[in-house]
Order: structure tokens, then C-alpha cells, then sequence
């Protein structure tokens, strides 16, 4: 089912942009194998690189699902209460969504402006930029995602 409202459809072509990435995660990972067993010539940056890659992957992922409404729910409680207490349920898993959320964005954030202001990096070999990169995008994401759950419970599509 697509969704109509602006804030849903950006979300889900963020998730559809980046899910390519998986595939170059893949690829690259299949290379070291490659150069490593085929050559004895390992590389320094495809572990690290593979790593960034699949983790921002799996960040946006959660907003993905919440957007297309796919994501997984555990209805056992629901199922057995009678409609307008299982509304209620939905509703209560809401609630906790939000305050998980935007408990991680509040409390990352400080850690995110450290991280992307200072450019942390991984200080191995190949010190890739990973912390700068994901932990402003675990933040950022967090707080979309308490967007769209506000968005889909707007246009009655939350339910957790």
C-alpha cells in the first residue's frame, strides 16, 4: 500500500535510495575474498567500509518499515482483547515508540555533534570516518522515525 502523505514517501525513497548499498557491501566483501585467499593480498578498507555500509543500511531500515507499515509486529496481546482495547494497545505502542525514540535522538545527540564536529574516525589502518557518519545518522534517524509514527498515527496507519 503506498502512502500519500510527503513525510512517508521521502522516507521510503531514503530507504530506496540506500538499499543498493547493500549489494556494493556484498560485492566489495566478495572482492576481499578475492585479493585475500586468491592473491594473499588483504585489503585495509573492506571490512570498515562493508561495516558503514550495511549499519547505515540497517539504520534507515527502520524507517523504511515504519513508513511502508511493514514492520514487525508481535499481535499476540492485541488478537485476544476485544477492538476498541486493541486500539488502545496500538495506541500504548505508540506512546512507548515515541519515548524510545526520542530517547535515543535527545540522548545521541550530544554524541553525534562530538563525533561529526570532531570528525571521529576509527583510528585503525584505513580510519574511516564511521563514528562521524553513523552516529548523526543513528540520532537524525531516530528522531524521523518518531516523526513517522506522529505521521502515520495522523493518518491512521501506526500501529506497533
Amino acid at each position: 500500500m503506498a502512502s500519500k502523505d510527503p513525510f512517508s514517501r521521502a522516507s521510503i525513497a531514503i530507504g530506496d535510495w540506500m538499499s543498493p548499498l547493500f549489494l556494493v557491501a556484498v560485492i566489495i566483501t566478495v572482492y576481499e575474498v578475492f585479493m585475500r585467499y586468491g592473491f594473499d593480498a588483504p585489503t585495509i578498507w573492506v571490512h570498515e567500509l562493508t561495516v558503514l555500509l550495511s549499519a547505515s543500511c540497517f539504520v534507515v531500515s527502520g524507517l523504511y518499515v515504519l513508513a511502508k507499515g511493514e514492520h514487525i509486529r508481535v499481535t499476540v496481546l492485541k488478537d485476544s482483547l476485544p477492538a476498541p482495547f486493541g486500539r488502545m494497545v496500538d495506541l500504548l505502542s505508540v506512546v512507548l515508540g515515541l519515548i524510545f525514540l526520542c530517547a535515543v535522538a535527545y540522548g545521541g545527540a550530544p554524541s553525534a555533534w562530538e563525533a561529526l564536529s570532531n570528525w571521529h574516525s576509527t583510528r585503525t589502518a584505513f580510519n574511516s570516518p564511521t563514528p562521524a557518519i553513523l552516529k548523526p545518522m543513528l540520532a537524525a534517524t531516530s528522531a524521523l522515525m518518531a516523526v513517522q509514527l506522529l505521521v502515520s498515527l495522523r493518518h491512521g496507519t501506526a500501529k506497533e
